[in-house]
């Protein structure tokens, strides 16, 4: 095979998207230059601007010499996670396979970038490594602009400014609330969620819902003293778990002989029933919001969606309310309390109630959004937009229709289906 060399410059955290509002990739010496100018103009201080015009400037040399080149750019997503490596993956295996590359000579700005080669080398030779560093006239200087530019970037934010502002908050509260030996042990605790929420990516997650929630609602709408209400109701459950566990502590004789794992048992689970049941209408409330904003949006699959939820919340009421009680009473902390028997009929209880709650809530969804809007010849789509044919029949008794693709019939049921508008997005 003729060596076909990809010149490569990855954008992993999307600059030029958020910057400079252009979608890439960007294949060739013109586009690259175009991308190059316009994320220039939008922030000259960007270090990927320099990496372009290296990337540009080495597909020259390369072609000057006789080889078989071309440039290349590739953005990847903000997050600079998983998503932003799934996507520059998805980019990269399209260009190699239909520009018949044969080797990667891969230009980057820094080690962010470079944490990308292993997996260039799955895709293709990686055979040549660059990577451009801006000339600063004072060492001082360049420390100052990196920390700056370190400062402004939500990922580093969070934990210079943001954690230390939470453990100092939470100090504060803590002790506000006459609970002062209880500070440090929790502060430890909540920085010690934080980093595993940080190590296992959870942080992105739950980042990305706040971001969707603080763009789908409004202070405008309806939905919004609910959701201002589970607030306080969120604040005031953790007020009332540590007042509970005051009330069963002090109700304990110290002189009980308990050994120190009843004691923390009994901490727990006192806090913990006297945390849930506020807290699960605090949920109730939030979800409800969310169904108010998702109809005003049209948006019904995700109805159905926080409806589930809402189900799930008020079983896992049933089910932590009763635990805590059993717990407490087995540990010494309460007289009286639920036998085991008790205990496994809550479980139960508390799973009808979620299988029930679902088999209505999709009932109602497919019989209000989805059965009425479904007919033959539409278009049918995964999640991911990838067309997998279109209606032939629809089969209202069993709630069902089949679709075609490729020569080949398949059925679908109706509670798969997301989206019904002049196509059909159904669900994995």
């Amino acid at each position: 095979m003729k060596k076909k060399t990809l010149v490569l410059c990855i954008d992993r955290d999307d600059d030029i998207g958020k910057k400079a509002k252009l979608k890439g990739p960007f294949v060739g010496e013109e586009k690259c230059l175009k991308a190059a100018e316009a994320l220039g103009i939008a922030d000259p201080t960007e270090s990927d601007v320099n990496a372009i015009f290296m990337a540009v400037k080495q597909c020259r040399e390369m072609k000057k010499d006789g080889e078989d080149a071309e440039v290349v750019l590739i953005a990847g997503h903000p997050s600079r996670s998983y998503l932003a490596d799934k996507k520059i993956i998805g980019q990269l295996e399209k260009i190699v396979e239909n520009g018949g590359f044969t080797d990667i000579s891969f230009v980057s700005d820094g080690a962010d970038d470079e944490q990308l080669i292993p997996i260039l080398q799955s895709r293709a030779k990686v055979s040549n490594v660059s990577t451009v560093i801006v000339k600063q006239s004072k060492e001082l200087e360049k420390s100052y602009y990196v920390l700056k530019e370190a400062i402004k970037d939500p990922h580093f934010a969070r934990v210079i400014f943001g954690l230390p502002g939470v453990v100092l908050a939470i100090y504060g509260i803590v002790n506000l609330l006459g609970v002062r030996d209880l500070s440090i042990n929790v502060i430890l605790g909540l920085v010690g969620l934080y980093l595993v929420f940080k190590g296992f990516g959870v942080e992105d997650a739950i980042v990305g819902a706040f971001n969707t929630f603080r763009k789908t609602t409004s202070i405008e709408r309806a939905s919004f003293p609910l959701y201002l209400g589970s607030f306080f109701l969120a604040l005031l459950s953790i007020w009332a778990g540590f007042d509970n566990m005051g009330i069963v502590s002090r109700g304990v004789a110290a002189d009980a002989g308990l050994a120190s794992s009843q004691w923390f048992i009994i901490g727990v689970s006192s806090f913990s029933s006297g945390f849930i049941g506020l807290f699960s209408i605090a949920a109730i409330f939030f979800l409800a919001g969310r169904i108010g904003d998702m109809y005003y949006k049209k948006e019904y699959y995700r109805i159905r969606k926080y409806a589930r939820m809402a189900v799930s919340a008020i079983a896992l009421y049933v089910i932590i309310e009763n635990v805590s009680d059993f717990a407490l009473y087995w540990s010494g902390g309460a007289p009286m309390g639920p036998s085991f028997a008790d205990l496994m009929v809550s479980v139960g209880i508390a799973f009808m109630i979620t299988v029930i709650g679902f088999v209505v809530i999709t009932h109602i969804y497919v019989n209000r959004y989805v059965s009425k809007r479904i007919k033959t010849g539409l278009e049918i789509k995964d999640i991911e937009g990838r067309p997998l044919g279109s209606v032939v029949g629809v089969d209202y008794k069993n709630q069902a229709f089949k679709y075609a693709h490729e020569g080949e019939k398949a059925i679908c049921s109706f509670g798969k289906v997301l989206i019904v508008k002049d196509y059909v997005v159904v669900s994995s």
